[in-house]
């Protein structure tokens, strides 16, 4: 996965500061009570995971009958408690959008992919995701985040996203990487800091035709550069709290 290190920003990581960085996040992980944390290079495999948690399913973005993701476009994580629960899910895709933007890739994929109240595609309003235009090339979604009621009070969602990032940006080298945060999360709890993202906006996506489902319809769009990454990479576990 490593290779031979990356350049992130004109910064130059090597095996070894990638590996540490993997490390410390995999060490503090299971330092909050999982006990095995589970990489899924196919989406089936993924898929059966996450049906034996509380989540139950895998979200759009991932899901098998809206998307074809070979393993040389897919990582799965889940992370499984002393008593084999899985208790935690996340995972990552990356695609080459090069020939669109961001803006034209989250158009065409909610359309496709979601539905009104009345079955019908739902439609983003023409001033939507204005921050997604001329964002090209190869692109990574981290999506699909999961704790189990009795592990969110230890910030293990901020450290599981963290280690999605630097898989992303280590195995596909993305000239970006993006996710969705509901809105009360986002800024209430500051947690796209904590979860290693760099860049938030509000209002993420403004409808026409809105979702069936209401949690999507504010979304907060996160965004982080290389040069977000390269920073995590220093310095892994800072979430900002005293604890990192």
């Amino acid at each position: 996965m490593f290779g031979e290190g990356v350049i992130l920003a004109g910064i130059r990581f090597s095996v070894v500061d990638l590996m540490k960085a993997g490390a410390a996040l995999e060490a503090k992980i299971k330092s909050l009570g999982v006990s095995q944390i589970e990489l899924h290079d196919e989406v089936s495999t993924y898929e059966q995971s996450v049906s034996h948690s509380d989540k139950g399913y895998i979200g759009e973005y991932f899901h098998r009958t809206l998307n074809t993701l070979p393993p040389s476009m897919f990582q799965g994580i889940t992370c499984r408690s002393t008593d084999g629960k899985v208790v935690a899910t996340s995972a990552v895709r990356c695609d080459d959008i090069s020939g669109w933007d961001l803006d034209r890739y989250i158009r065409e994929f909610w359309m496709r992919a979601y539905r009104t109240d009345d079955g019908e595609p739902v439609l983003l309003s023409d001033a939507a995701v204005p921050f997604a235009k001329d964002v090209t090339g190869s692109i990574a979604y981290i999506g699909d985040t999961f704790v189990s009621s009795e592990f969110r009070a230890n910030n293990l969602a901020a450290y599981i996203v963290r280690l999605c990032l630097i898989i992303a940006n280590t195995k596909w080298r993305p000239v970006y990487t993006y996710g969705w945060m509901a809105r009360h999360h986002a800024f209430e709890k500051a947690l796209f800091l904590r979860w290693g993202y760099t860049t938030c906006y509000a209002g993420g996506l403004t409808w026409e035709r809105p979702p069936a489902n209401k949690a999507y319809e504010d979304l907060c769009f996160l965004g982080c550069t290389p040069a977000g990454i390269a920073q995590l990479l220093k310095r892994p576990l800072d979430i900002g709290l005293d604890e990192a």
